[in-house]
C-alpha cells in the first residue's frame, strides 16, 4: 500500500523592513543629518525633543551648581576674616609655640631642596652675593606699624655687599672666602618669646651663657640668643672662632609678635642674626656640617623635626 505524501515545505523566512534612507551616502546623508524633511528632525533630533532635553539639564546643573555654591558658603562662614589670621593658632595649631628656623640666602633653583652652601675659593659666587641682596630688599623699605624697623648696619661687614661671598680685601679682612649666613626665625601668628631666666641658664652651651652673663650686666636680655657649632669634632675644628652679627647675638623680643603681613600689604621685618665664617685654606674641600639653635624659655630642640634648630652644610672647594 503506498503512503500518501504530503506537500512539499516551502522557504522559511521573513522580509526585512529597511528603514527610510538607508541607502543614502555621502553629501545626502549628511544632510538629512542635519536637516531631515520628511520628519523635521535637526541633528536626529525633534524641535520638542531638543527642548525637553534642554529644559532637564538646564534644571540639573543649576541645581548641581546651587549644591556646590552653598557647600562653598557654608566652608566659608568657617573661615576667619583676613586681618584676623589663622583660625587655630598657637596650641591649638599643629605648628604649636616652637618656631624652627630659616637660613638666608636660600639655594638655586638646581638646589632648591638642599641647604648646602657650595663656595669656590678662587670663584665669584656672585648668585649667593645677589640672593642675599634680594633677601635684604625688604629691610630697605620702612616696617609698617606697629612694626618695628631692623636696621641691616647692625650685621656690620654682613650687611654690606658681596656678604662675604667674594674673595675681597676690604670686605674679608685680608682674608679668602668667609660667607655670611643669616639665621632667622619661623614666623608663628601672634607667638611672643620669652626671654631666659637669669637664674636658669645652666642648660644653655657654656660660650652662649659666657655670653648671655656679659650681657646681663650690660641690661640687654631681652632676646632669643642664637648658638652656632659644628655637629662633629672635625666639623668644629674647621669652623674655628664664628662671628655674629649683631654682636649681642640675639633677636630681641621687641619685634614679636607677627600678625600678618604679606596678605594685608604690610612690610614686616623678621630679625637676623648673621654668622661669618672663617674656615682655614687646610680645610678646603671639607663638608663641614653646622648646627644653629635658637635659645628662649620653653624651647624644645627636636632634631628630628628641625625644631628650634637648623642644619646647613659649607663646602668652599678651592
Amino acid at each position: 500500500q503506498e503512503m500518501s505524501m504530503g506537500p512539499e515545505p516551502g522557504n522559511l523566512g521573513g522580509t526585512a523592513i529597511k528603514p527610510v534612507g538607508w541607502d543614502r551616502t555621502g553629501l545626502e546623508a549628511f544632510k538629512y543629518f542635519l536637516y531631515n524633511p520628511d520628519t523635521g528632525e535637526v541633528l536626529t533630533r525633534t524641535p520638542l525633543s531638543w527642548v525637553k532635553i534642554t529644559v532637564f539639564y538646564s534644571v540639573y546643573y543649576c541645581c548641581l551648581a546651587a549644591f556646590w555654591i552653598g557647600c562653598l558658603q557654608v566652608f566659608f562662614l568657617t573661615l576667619p576674616e583676613i586681618q584676623d589670621g589663622p583660625k587655630w593658632t598657637m596650641y591649638q595649631s599643629i605648628i604649636g609655640t616652637n618656631p624652627g628656623m630659616g637660613v638666608r640666602p636660600g639655594n638655586s633653583d638646581q638646589r632648591i631642596d638642599s641647604q648646602m652652601f657650595v663656595l669656590s675659593q678662587e670663584g665669584m659666587n656672585t648668585d649667593y652675593a645677589v640672593r642675599t641682596e634680594h633677601f635684604l630688599e625688604s629691610y630697605n623699605r620702612e616696617a609698617t606699624y606697629p612694626y618695628k624697623n631692623f636696621d641691616i648696619s647692625e650685621l656690620g661687614p654682613c650687611g654690606e655687599f658681596p656678604y662675604g661671598f667674594v674673595a675681597n680685601d676690604d670686605q674679608n679682612y685680608g682674608e679668602s672666602v668667609a660667607p655670611c649666613i643669616f639665621l632667622k626665625l619661623n614666623k608663628i601668628w601672634g607667638w611672643v618669646p620669652e626671654p631666659l631666666d637669669d637664674y636658669d641658664t645652666d642648660w644653655i652651651p657654656e660660650d652662649l651663657q659666657d655670653h648671655y652673663n656679659y650681657m646681663r650686666d650690660d641690661g640687654n636680655t631681652q632676646n632669643v640668643w642664637m648658638h652656632c657649632e659644628g655637629r662633629n669634632a672635625a666639623d668644629k675644628e674647621a669652623l674655628g672662632d664664628i662671628e655674629y652679627f649683631p654682636r649681642s647675638r640675639g633677636l630681641p623680643v621687641e619685634f614679636f609678635p607677627f600678625m600678618g603681613a604679606s596678605v594685608s600689604g604690610q612690610n614686616y621685618h623678621s630679625p637676623l642674626v648673621a654668622i661669618k665664617i672663617h674656615p682655614g685654606r687646610e680645610f678646603l674641600g671639607q663638608l663641614i656640617h653646622v648646627e644653629c639653635r635658637a635659645y628662649f624659655r620653653g624651647v624644645v630642640h627636636d632634631t628630628k623635626n628641625k625644631m628650634g634648630l637648623v642644619q646647613f652644610e659649607v663646602l668652599i672647594n678651592e
